[in-house]
């Protein structure tokens, strides 16, 4: 006789087993995925935090270096990073080339550098830069750089100490003003004055190696006037800037004569073009003359004989129209030194060209169409383009060290006319 009626009850059993696995689990689950996440958080917070305390570092940093305040101090919370300063060396290069002429300006900026992890946040040349992981950097905050199409400002921080802090406290930077040096412009040195010459290349270029060379190309970009490159290998910002021609009065007349960046909106760009032309013993047929070409545009302006007198001649092409223009200098051959102002708004010159159509606002009628060389001068150099090269090979009987030119035009903006580099020396402490 059975005094209980029942099945095998293990239901209760298996339900707890099935609670501490599934307890395990996400305990596992939070110790594999959760816990790495929150440190990375705190990562990504901490370094935020440091992104923000460097923006400050940067203006207090500005105060010392190009200000009057001689020490300034920022606090940085490291949050499990190290801080480190960094002075330009063959292991950590961080420096400016400025190259005019083939001529090198090289200016060290180093930098104080906070790591966290694969994280970095770097103070370097008066600016911020962040580098993330995988290798990719941005600017945070510009550099002291300005360039307004005239006037381009170097204002370069070099940074030197040897300092580095690690944990997770707070630690404290300092800047301590050195030194200013004026590079540029720079009278005891040959080459670094103003305006910039730019008579052999007529560029200007500003090299920036950095690990952040990048950043530094991206920012420059947003400068108007500036032509970027970046050279990897050498981890290299290139920019690239044009400069104005030499103006001014210059003896012994070159073989071309070269105008860069006129102000195209200027209608009468040029404001002096005067010539002092020499010529050899003997009579002869001496001859003066500077052609330029540009495409299908070609403009020769001379003096020579025509017929048995001496004449000042101007001449235009453009392939399609024949422009003609002259006036009478000398009965005879000319002398032997000619002072000739290419802009004289009193010298009249008379149409000798193409009537069935021209390039000036009404038509131009032989014989009777007059305009002022300077007009006339001023009409085709705006026609001819922002850059011109006059080729002055073909004068004859010249004697070019006894001659001489006199130079100044309008440039427009993007060119170089003005450059300001000064070394800006801080010492910096970490404690």
């Amino acid at each position: 006789m059975k005094l209980f009626n029942s099945e095998k009850a293990e239901a209760e059993l298996v339900g707890h087993i099935l609670i501490l696995f599934i307890t395990i689990l996400g305990v596992g689950m939070i110790t594999l995925y959760g816990v790495p996440a929150i440190y990375s958080l705190e990562d990504m917070a901490n370094s935020k935090n440091s992104e923000q305390a460097f923006t400050v570092l940067d203006s207090r940093a500005s105060r010392v270096t190009l200000g009057e305040s001689p020490l300034q101090v920022t606090n940085i919370n490291l949050g499990g990073g190290t801080v480190t300063v960094e002075p330009n060396s063959t292991r950590n290069p961080s420096f400016m080339v400025v190259n005019i002429n083939n001529t090198p300006i090289t200016v060290p900026m180093g930098r104080v550098k906070y790591t966290l992890g694969d994280r970095i946040v770097a103070y370097e040349g008066g600016g911020v830069w962040a580098q993330y992981p995988g290798g990719g950097t941005v600017m945070l905050s510009p550099p002291e750089i300005h360039y307004n199409g005239w006037t381009l400002t170097l204002p370069v921080i070099n940074v030197s100490g040897n300092a580095s802090v690690g944990g997770k406290g707070t630690a404290v930077i300092s800047f301590k003003k050195v030194a200013t040096i004026i590079q540029y412009p720079n009278a005891s040195i040959a080459g670094r004055m103003n305006p910039v010459n730019g008579s052999n290349t007529g560029k200007v270029n500003v090299n920036i190696t950095s690990d952040y060379y990048k950043a530094w190309a991206d920012y420059a970009r947003t400068l108007s006037y500036t032509n970027v490159s970046v050279n990897d290998k050498n981890k290299t910002a290139i920019i690239e800037l044009e400069v104005i021609s030499p103006m001014g009065t210059f003896v012994s007349l070159p073989g071309t004569i070269t105008m860069r960046d006129i102000n195209m909106s200027n209608p009468t760009p040029l404001i002096n073009f005067y010539f002092n032309i020499s010529f050899g013993s003997g009579e002869g047929d001496r001859k003066w003359e500077i052609e330029a070409t540009n495409g299908n545009q070609k403009l020769e302006i001379k003096i020579d004989k025509d017929h048995s007198d001496t004449y000042i001649i101007i001449e235009y092409d453009n392939g399609s129209q024949e422009e003609k223009w002259n006036h009478k200098l000398f009965d005879g051959n000319p002398p032997s030194t000619i002072n000739i102002d290419l802009l004289n708004p009193n010298m009249n010159l008379t149409y000798q060209g193409d009537v069935t159509s021209c390039t000036w606002s009404q038509n131009c009628n032989t014989g009777s169409t007059n305009y002022s060389i300077n007009d006339i001068i001023q009409h085709y150099i705006v026609l001819m383009g922002s850059d011109i090269t006059f080729d002055t090979t073909e004068s004859e009987k010249l004697n070019r060290p006894s001659s001489s030119y006199t130079l100044y035009y309008d440039p427009g903006p993007g060119a170089l006319t003005y450059l300001h580099i000064t070394e800006n020396r801080a010492d910096v402490g970490i404690s």
